[in-house]
């Protein structure tokens, strides 16, 4: 089996499109655990088919042939709704942009900007799946150990992307708006919140420059605000 996930390696100089490589991986069993540690530079603790996978990821990083075009997103700013948006699920269960934006990335930026959404990717479908649950059955204690779990997700991913381009670092975006009233669960844990994600924030939003971002941002800051509140006053955290 070894073996055989080894011939990506060998071959890797032989295919011409670092693009291409990397959607050959897009449901790899691994890639979700290589891409984060990928994306923070981190090596450690990773053996067997996931430093294979790794290892693979740091491969077509230096894949660099030219530049290739990648469908990337921004954020927009829906003032009607009073939010920001950046992402959804389709109905093909794959990501799609509120606003698209192609751009020209090499193989090194390319690779990130391929984890970064392989994560977020599976962030999302963590969310709602959490959400969900919590709101068929609010006191769900294994649905609540999902949202706490999500959070610490969310986290390590902020801090791997930490650094990053902003096409990288707009994938922390995420709204709360529509799970402030209770009625639709939760897919994070409200508890302490603010204090957890400030650096999060921190990594998101440092360097933006459009207004749609800045607006955005903003908005979620009071969402976040609202969020931990409501449900702390609510006996959630207790």
């Amino acid at each position: 089996m070894k073996s055989l996930l080894l011939l990506p390696l060998i071959f890797l100089s032989c295919l011409s499109s670092a693009k291409s490589l990397q959607q050959s991986y897009l449901n790899h069993p691994n890639i979700e655990k290589a891409c984060l540690h990928y994306l923070s530079s981190d090596k450690s603790n990773l053996f067997g088919e996931d430093r294979v996978m790794f290892d693979t990821l740091e491969k077509i990083a230096e894949h660099d042939v030219g530049k290739e075009i990648y469908l990337t997103g921004q954020i927009v700013y829906d003032p009607q709704a009073g939010e920001g948006r950046h992402i959804i699920l389709g109905k093909d269960d794959k990501i799609e942009y509120y606003r698209i934006k192609y751009e020209s990335l090499d193989a090194k930026e390319g690779t990130d900007f391929f984890c970064a959404e392989r994560i977020r990717f599976d962030l999302e479908r963590k969310f709602q799946a959490t959400s969900a649950k919590l709101k068929t059955n609010p006191l769900d204690l294994k649905a609540r150990q999902e949202s706490e779990k999500n959070l610490e997700s969310y986290l390590r991913f902020s801090n791997g992307v930490k650094g990053k381009s902003q096409i990288i670092r707009n994938f922390l975006f995420f709204s709360l708006a529509k799970y402030l009233k209770g009625d639709q669960g939760l897919p994070i844990s409200p508890c302490g919140l603010t204090q957890k994600i400030a650096e999060s924030i921190s990594i998101a939003t440092t360097g933006l420059t459009d207004a749609d971002s800045k607006l955005s941002w903003a908005s979620q800051i009071q969402f976040l605000t609202a969020y931990e509140l409501g449900f702390t006053l609510a006996g959630y955290c207790r």
